[in-house]
Parts: structure tokens; C-alpha cells; sequence
């Protein structure tokens, strides 16, 4: 039983940065070097894997930038201050 929705256990991909996935990948590969000659070679497989996927994710061009509120010209867009569509429900009375 989970505690509660989104925790790590739900089989979802843990989100790292670039520095991250190329200290994973340095790591991996120093296990493969020193991994036994004896070792299952369902271990290696699965290494060398992981280590083909990283590989494959660092070549691709990193995703473009998302665009941050500030960019837009304001805090409520390329939109005047002044200027509202529709006016506050709130009574001033």
C-alpha cells in the first residue's frame, strides 16, 4: 500500500541534470572496467545498457529553454496595466 501519490516507488523516472547523468555515466563505466570476469553476464548487459542510453542522452541537443513570465514584457503579458477585459465581482460598496 502507498502512502501517497508520486513518491518514488510508483515506477516513474527520477528527473537529473546534465552534471548528474555525466558522473552517473563516468560511474558506470568504472564498474563495467572493474567488474570480475566471473560476474553474471546478465550484470554487464545490463550495464553496458544504461551506459548506451546515457551516452545517447548527452549527443542529443538539450531541450530549448522555457519561456519565463518575466520575458513577456510584464507581470500580466504584453497586456497594458490599464487595460482589463472585464471588471473585479468583488463589490466596493
Amino acid at each position: 500500500m502507498r502512502a501517497f501519490d508520486g513518491q518514488h516507488s510508483d515506477n516513474v523516472a527520477i528527473k537529473r541534470t546534465r552534471e548528474q547523468k555525466e558522473r552517473q555515466l563516468r560511474e558506470l563505466k568504472e564498474q563495467l572496467a572493474t567488474l570480475k570476469s566471473h560476474a553474471a553476464p546478465a550484470i554487464r548487459e545490463a550495464l553496458v545498457k544504461r551506459i548506451a542510453e546515457l551516452d545517447a542522452e548527452l549527443k542529443a541537443p538539450p531541450p530549448p529553454a522555457k519561456e519565463s513570465r518575466g520575458d513577456r514584457g510584464g507581470p500580466r503579458g504584453d497586456r497594458p496595466a490599464g487595460d482589463r477585459p472585464y471588471r473585479s465581482p468583488r463589490r466596493t460598496a
